[in-house]
């Protein structure tokens, strides 16, 4: 027999390390008084768990070292929810993770009537036969597999088929068969035991998620994914490029509230409904592709009459948006058409949502680019203005259109359409659903 005193002992014998509860020392004595005679070494702890830090590494070597593992089971370890024994425990179960599956090494031992589906022990318990040996005292079994085990047949205990425990509700999924084993600090090696906490710490968040029902971590998963979806679309949409092929948007008719400020709504404004759409056709058709003046102010002058505005020439003064005629080059007529087209439906949608906080350019500009809309948006105390051209890009017929902060110049919107075939009525809703918020 060898204790932890050092004493020299008989080698070749196969070592047993004992592990129990204080409660149970009686029987663990008559254990370790009755191995050495079936021809096992025991190592066994009286030291009352006191020593300090000397004890404790000299208890991990002994269990790094032993031949065999064979933990106390009782109603002792199960009304202890901590002790030094479960520490022990955890310590064999680590070093098992290093062993092959067949490979015995535990040997659990129950000393009472303590039911082995339910008893509070790390799972790699469960995976061997378990021995019943009443009140430590030993019986032919214990027998048996002793003297097999000093002669060399590691085929003494078969691993026991996994006893179920009882599942609670709504349980579908088992839980990883090891949990986490909390590291222990060592001398000297600070950096490293942190490391270790901060992987037990993802381990066990992970351990403890896979307990939950399957049906849970699916949700799980797919709001994951979704939001990584979200994420990286809503990314892509933060700045805007030119030369983005047109979006046609549903027209709704129902209540909706104010986009935000620099968010797009997604819909065209509610208070516009086919009818009044076919109407801001009608109107833009009688006066294409001219440019001028006179005709400018008769289109503005129907358009104003089709949402029914007080006044003919809507003012310029200190408007959030101010809204400037799309140009066309000169003699250009299809050119001229859209851009004419265009304007009329997306200045006559714009009103009809805003009313009031809309102003309107008395003429076209002949320079429509960024420089000018912001001097002619500070000039007219504007915080945002909308300008667009009609032009041929690469033998295409274009428009572009672009809305600009008057603050600092910055494009906060800008998109470019086809013109072949163009649909003016989706244009303009494309351009009413990217304003930004003009009501406060």
């Amino acid at each position: 027999m060898a204790e932890f005193d050092g004493v020299d002992v008989e080698r070749g014998r196969p070592k047993v390390f004992i592990s129990y509860a204080s409660g149970d020392r009686e029987a663990a004595r008559l254990l370790r008084d009755a191995l050495p005679a079936y021809g096992l070494e025991v190592w066994f702890d009286e030291s009352d768990l006191a020593g300090g830090e000397a004890w404790d590494q000299k208890i991990r070597r002994q269990i790094r070292d032993c031949d065999y593992f064979m933990p106390m089971v009782s109603a002792q370890t199960e009304a202890r929810r901590e002790g030094y024994f479960r520490r022990e425990w955890r310590l064999a179960v680590e070093r098992t993770l290093d062993m092959a599956d067949d490979h015995l090494f535990l040997l659990p031992v129950v000393i009472d009537d303590t039911p082995q589906a339910t008893a509070r022990v790390p799972e790699k318990f469960l995976t061997v036969q378990w021995l019943k040996v009443p009140a430590g005292r030993p019986t032919p079994a214990l027998e048996a597999m002793c003297r097999r085990l000093a002669a060399g047949d590691n085929a003494a205990l078969q691993p026991a088929s996994k006893p179920r425990r009882a599942e609670r509700p709504f349980e579908t999924a088992r839980a990883p068969t090891l949990r986490p084993v909390f590291p222990v600090q060592e001398k000297d090696q600070k950096v490293r035991f942190w490391v270790e906490v901060a992987g037990w710490g993802t381990r066990s968040l992970w351990f403890q998620f896979k307990r939950l029902p399957r049906w849970i971590r699916w949700v799980a998963y797919v709001w994951g994914v979704t939001a990584m979806i979200s994420h990286c679309h809503s990314s892509k949409h933060d700045d805007t490029t030119e030369d983005a092929p047109p979006i046609a948007r549903p027209r709704s008719t129902s209540p909706q509230t104010s986009p935000s400020p620099d968010t797009p709504s997604l819909d065209t404004p509610p208070t516009v409904t086919s009818a009044e759409v076919e109407k801001l056709k009608s109107v833009s058709q009688q006066y294409q592709g001219t440019h001028d003046k006179n005709d400018l102010a008769k289109l503005i002058a129907a358009v104003a009459k089709q949402i029914n505005a007080d006044e003919d020439d809507p003012s310029t003064a200190a408007n959030k948006l101010l809204a400037l005629p799309f140009t066309a080059p000169p003699g250009d007529a299809p050119a001229a058409k859209l851009a004419d087209a265009s304007f009329a439906m997306s200045y006559g949608m714009i009103e009809m949502k805003h009313h009031g906080q809309v102003g309107l350019a008395k003429e076209p500009s002949s320079s429509p680019d960024l420089g000018t809309a912001v001097e002619l948006g500070k000039a007219l105390n504007s915080t945002y203005v909308l300008f667009g051209a009609a032009d041929k890009q690469d033998g295409a017929l274009k428009l572009r259109v672009k809305i600009v902060k008057v603050a600092d110049g910055s494009v906060f919107w800008s998109r470019s359409y086809a013109g072949a075939g163009a649909d003016t009525a989706k244009i303009a809703a494309d351009i009413n659903a990217n304003l930004p918020q003009l009501t406060e």
